[in-house]
Order: structure tokens, then C-alpha cells, then sequence
């Protein structure tokens, strides 16, 4: 224990792994949480691939003299809004699968860009844009850290300030609207943030596994965990096992701590099927009560009704 602790003290790349670790778990569980309430699973990976287009058209910008103080990272977070805003207006009506197919098409947009903008970028460039693809959370540097941070501490912020207001968007967006809550606000800053999150994440474990590790663990928590605050406190704990575990076994067997982390979010998510499967076998359970999330979004809809008896009454 001496030794580990020794280690770490003396590798500074470990420590920035290791706090990346933690600040990605926050992520995963503060936006992660919401987007599969939100049924926008698909959208970590694509805000993921799309810094891949942002970076390639900073490296280009940079290289070819147009703005040569554009950092790539800038052009990751820019692609990552904009896939955000353009998935949050398609989803303004509170259809889930106008929003999947916004996606969509911005994943194959931002990646044509990438590819498009590759041939225009020198060869030695190359290799800094599928680093977004790949990562490597040993590899990270102040800066990186630094941002990640940043976001990580905005996102957990804005979640406590607004948890009520996105579980009832999340759950009834059109219901939300006709209570006369400010539901379009609310769902554009929910999924904002959880972009400009993803694309800084993406830079810690690539584009290929931060779907595993921001959609994973809250899936798997979503099938076991009854109140919204358990689900969150599942995804930070799932989240951040899987990725000490890869960096644990990264320096006992030569593997990509990224790829570690990946394969364990998604086992724990089959691991929570077949829990919930043997559970309902086990004993049928009575009429559902109702779940915190369930008497949450009760007593705000009552709230909302209160507030617009109250208004009106005032106009009258």
C-alpha cells in the first residue's frame, strides 16, 4: 500500500489520471442520468464524434494561417454545441425520435468534415484528431484537467440548481409546457452542458468509449434504482470503479485503462439486467408505489398548478 501510494505521489501523469477519473464520474453521472431519462442515449456518442470534426477544423484553421490561435479543443467544443442546439431544436416538441435523427445526422456530418478537412491537414497532424477517437486517460495534461474540471463542477451545479425542472422535462416535455413551466430553457441547457461534458470527456477516453462510460452505468442503475438521487449516486460509484479499475490493470497487464473501463461499464449493465430478471422471478411485486421521481414530478406539476391559480386570481 506504501509502494501505490509512493507511485502515485511521485507520477504526475498518474495523478491527472486518477482525477480525471473522478471528474469523468461526476460527468457520467450528472449528464449521463438525464440523457437515458431522456431516452438520448445515442447523443453521448454523437457529441463524441463530432469533436472529432471540431478538432480537425481547429488543427486546419491553425495550419493554414486563417486563425492561427485556434485551438483545436475550441473547434471539439464549438461542433459539440452546435450538435446539441440543433438535436434540442428537433426535440422542441418533446418527440425522442425527432432527436435521435438529429443526431444522426450531425454524427455524419461532423465525421465527412473530419474526413473531408484530413486531406488538407499534414500527416503529422493527423494522429492528434483519432486521438479524440481513441484516448488515453494516462495522457493528459494540466490544461486538460483543467477544463474537465471546470465543466464537471458547471454541470454538478447546474444539476443541483435545476435536478426537479430536467427529471420533469425529462420525463413529460409536453406536459411541462402546458403547466406553463419554461421547459424549452431548461431542455436546451440540459443538453448544452451535457455536450460541452461529453467533448471534454471524449479528450479523456475517446469518442469510442465515453458512450460505454456515460451511458452504461446509468442504464445499468436506471434498471435497478428507484429514486433519481440513488440512480446518480449508482452512475458516480459504476463510473468510477470502472475506471480505477482499468488504470489498476493497466499497469499489471500492457491494456488500454480506457478499454478496461469500457468493457466494465457495459458488464455492469448486463450484471443489472439479469439482477432485475432473477428479482422478478423471485417475488412478484405489489402494485407499484410511488418512486421518488414519480412523487417528485407530482409535486412540482402541483406547484405549477398552484402558481397559475394564484396568477390568476391575481389578474382577476
Amino acid at each position: 500500500m506504501i509502494e501505490i501510494i509512493q507511485l502515485i505521489m511521485d507520477s504526475p501523469f498518474l495523478q491527472r489520471a486518477l482525477l480525471a477519473a473522478v471528474l469523468i464520474a461526476v460527468v457520467a453521472a450528472a449528464s449521463g442520468t438525464f440523457l437515458v431519462f431522456r431516452g438520448l442515449s445515442f447523443m453521448a456518442a454523437g457529441v463524441a464524434h463530432a469533436a472529432l470534426g471540431g478538432t480537425a477544423l481547429g488543427i486546419f484553421l491553425q495550419d493554414s494561417g486563417l486563425v492561427p490561435w485556434f485551438n483545436p479543443i475550441l473547434g471539439a467544443l464549438l461542433f459539440s454545441v452546435l450538435v446539441a442546439a440543433f438535436t434540442g431544436y428537433a426535440g422542441e416538441s418533446g418527440l425522442t425520435q425527432k432527436m435521435e435523427v438529429a443526431v444522426g445526422v450531425s454524427f455524419a456530418l461532423s465525421m465527412s468534415i473530419a474526413v473531408f478537412l484530413m486531406y488538407y491537414i499534414p500527416p503529422y497532424r493527423v494522429p492528434q484528431i483519432w486521438g479524440y477517437l481513441i484516448g488515453d486517460i494516462l495522457l493528459l495534461n494540466n490544461i486538460d484537467i483543467i477544463m474537465l474540471a471546470s465543466t464537471a463542477v458547471l454541470l454538478g451545479f447546474i444539476t443541483l440548481m435545476f435536478n426537479k425542472e430536467f427529471v420533469y422535462v425529462s420525463v413529460d416535455m409536453e406536459g411541462s409546457i402546458a403547466h406553463g413551466m419554461n421547459a424549452r430553457a431548461y431542455h436546451y441547457l440540459m443538453l448544452i452542458v451535457s455536450a460541452l461534458a461529453i467533448a471534454l470527456a471524449t479528450k479523456a477516453v475517446g469518442a469510442i468509449l465515453v458512450y460505454a462510460i456515460m451511458v452504461a452505468p446509468a442504464a445499468a442503475s436506471n434498471e435497478l434504482v428507484k429514486s433519481v438521487r440513488g440512480v446518480i449516486f449508482s452512475v458516480f460509484l459504476i463510473a468510477l470503479v470502472s475506471e480505477l479499475v482499468g488504470l489498476t490493470t493497466s499497469f499489471v497487464v500492457f491494456v488500454s485503462p480506457s478499454a478496461i473501463a469500457g468493457i466494465l461499464a457495459a458488464l455492469a449493465y448486463l450484471l443489472a439486467l439479469q439482477i432485475k430478471r432473477v428479482r422478478d422471478r423471485v417475488h412478484v411485486e405489489p402494485k407499484a408505489e410511488k418512486t421518488e421521481s414519480d412523487e417528485m414530478i407530482d409535486t412540482f406539476k402541483a406547484s405549477l398548478v398552484i402558481d397559475q391559480e394564484n396568477n390568476h386570481s391575481h389578474d382577476h
